[in-house]
Order: C-alpha cells, then structure tokens, then sequence
C-alpha cells in the first residue's frame, strides 16, 4: 500500500480546455542547499505533464511542435514518440534517450521536435522487490496488489536483471502519411535481448481518460549500458525492484500546429494497446 505524503489532491488538467474544471497547483519538492548558511529552496512540481493526445496517432498526426528540452523542463522521467515517429522516447534521472526502429539508442539534441510525452519529477511513495518474474502479467498483478486506487495516476521506475526482453519500436514515417497508429503498431519492428539490467519507465493512467492517454500500464526501457532500448512488449527479469509515485494532478498540454488544428478524429484506435 502506498503511504501518504503531504501533497494537493487536486487533480488539475490544465489545456487550452479543462479536463476536469480544476485549477493547476504546484507543489514545493522539499529539497535544499545551503549557501552561506542561507537555505536555497528547489521547487519541483508534482504533475503528470503529458503532451498531444492518444487518438491523434490513430489519425496520423505525427509531427508536434515541443522540443526534447521543454519535456526535460516538465520532469525527469517519462515516455513518448518523436517526429515521424522517428524512435521511442524514454527519459530517465532527467536523460532522455531516441530509441531507433532497430533498438538502438542515441541521445536527441535538446531542439530535437517531440510529436507525445508523457512526463513527471519522479518521488517515491512506496518501493518493493520482487524475484524472478516470468512474464509482463505477473508483474502487474504485484504492482495491483500494491495501488491505492486505479482512480489515480501512478509513474514507475523498475530496474532489475533481465533474463530477456522484447521491445518493439515503430518505423519513421515520411509524408504524405499513409497509415495511422492502428496500422503502424501490428507490423511494428521488434527486437530482442538476453541477460543484462536496466530500467523500465512506465506511467498507469485510469479508464477514464479514453482516448486522451493509453490507459492502464505504458512501459518503456532503457539498458544501463544505454544501448538498448523500447516499448517492452514481454520480458522474463531474474530480479527487479519497483519504486512507486501516485500522482494527482493532470496536466494536457496540445500541440499548436495547423495539421492538429485542422484534423477530424474519425478513426477509432481498434488495435489492442500493449
């Protein structure tokens, strides 16, 4: 069970329209420095920042107009796609890493142009460890039994030993777009690895936010060698540990572009999410 910190319970989405009718609160990450027997306090917020909307891939939108910097300004971990959906984005400890259709790794330049993020300043709440893990359900079922609530927004950092992992990536579109993501994610490139540790990134959103975010779990990894890395499709870990941050509030953030302005969301996501 999640212990309880000292935090709003107000959960915000803040957009050119409200989710939820409810005002953005920050609160102050109690962190501090000391100059010349002065304390310097660091404001950190505690917000679920997230960029652009689920639905729009289905409807090929694949360009967005933040750059990798401004997601480094919303937190220090977090997930997502860049432009042309060229590589899967992971962010961890406040890095940020392109993982390339092939599972390679390389690091973006802060003007790189990002199309979704989802992104947060990580701060554990509860933490766990866990054996071998046989597969993706099983170490859902740990973390369940762990939540508070499904009616809240939870970020994860998982690191452990992998016996072997499966992450898959999507291939760089060019214009015209011909497909959108319910096509692009069944024929997706996927690659594999055996026996070496990382980190796997993952945000859990409720039912409720429809076609917005991907709900339930979205997981993302990153080898600590950082030359591998994905969206985890299946793993086997010998060994993991699960830290935990319960998130309260939301905030939705859309892109500005005239092809986002102008398209209709006719499509409907079909494909089952993983």
């Amino acid at each position: 069970m999640i212990s309880k910190k000292i935090k709003p319970v107000t959960i915000g989405v803040i957009a050119l329209f409200s989710l939820l009718g409810c005002k953005q609160e920050v609160k102050p990450e109690i962190e501090s420095k000391e100059t010349n027997k002065q304390t310097e306090v660091v404001e950190k917020s505690d917000i679920f920042y997230h960029y652009s909307i689920w639905h729009a891939f289905v409807n090929k939108i694949f360009e967005g107009d933040i750059t990798a910097a401004e997601v480094k300004a919303n937190g220090d971990i977090g997930l997502g796609s860049y432009n042309l959906l060229d590589g899967e984005l992971i962010m961890l400890d406040g890095k940020l890493y392109q993982a390339k259709e092939d599972g390679s790794v390389i690091t973006p330049t802060d003007d790189t142009k990002v199309v979704y993020a989802n992104a947060t300043f990580f701060d554990t709440d509860d933490s766990f460890e866990l054996g071998e893990i046989a597969d993706y359900e099983t170490l859902r079922k740990h973390i369940n039994e762990k939540l508070e609530t499904k009616n809240m927004f939870y970020a994860f950092k998982i690191h452990g030993e992998f016996t072997k992992i499966k992450c898959g990536g999507l291939h760089k579109q060019e214009k015209p777009f011909k497909d959108g993501l319910d096509v692009l994610i069944p024929n997706r490139p996927i690659f594999e690895r055996e026996n070496f540790s990382g980190t796997m990134v993952s945000f859990f959103c409720p039912e409720f936010i429809g076609d917005i975010n991907a709900s339930g779990y979205h997981l993302h990894f990153v080898s600590d060698d950082e030359t591998f890395a994905g969206h985890v499709m299946e793993f086997e870990a010998k060994s993991l540990r699960v830290e935990i941050d319960q998130i309260h509030e939301y905030k939705f953030v859309l892109p500005q572009t005239k092809e986002y302005k102008n398209v209709g969301f006719d499509k409907a996501f079909q494909y089952k999410k993983q």
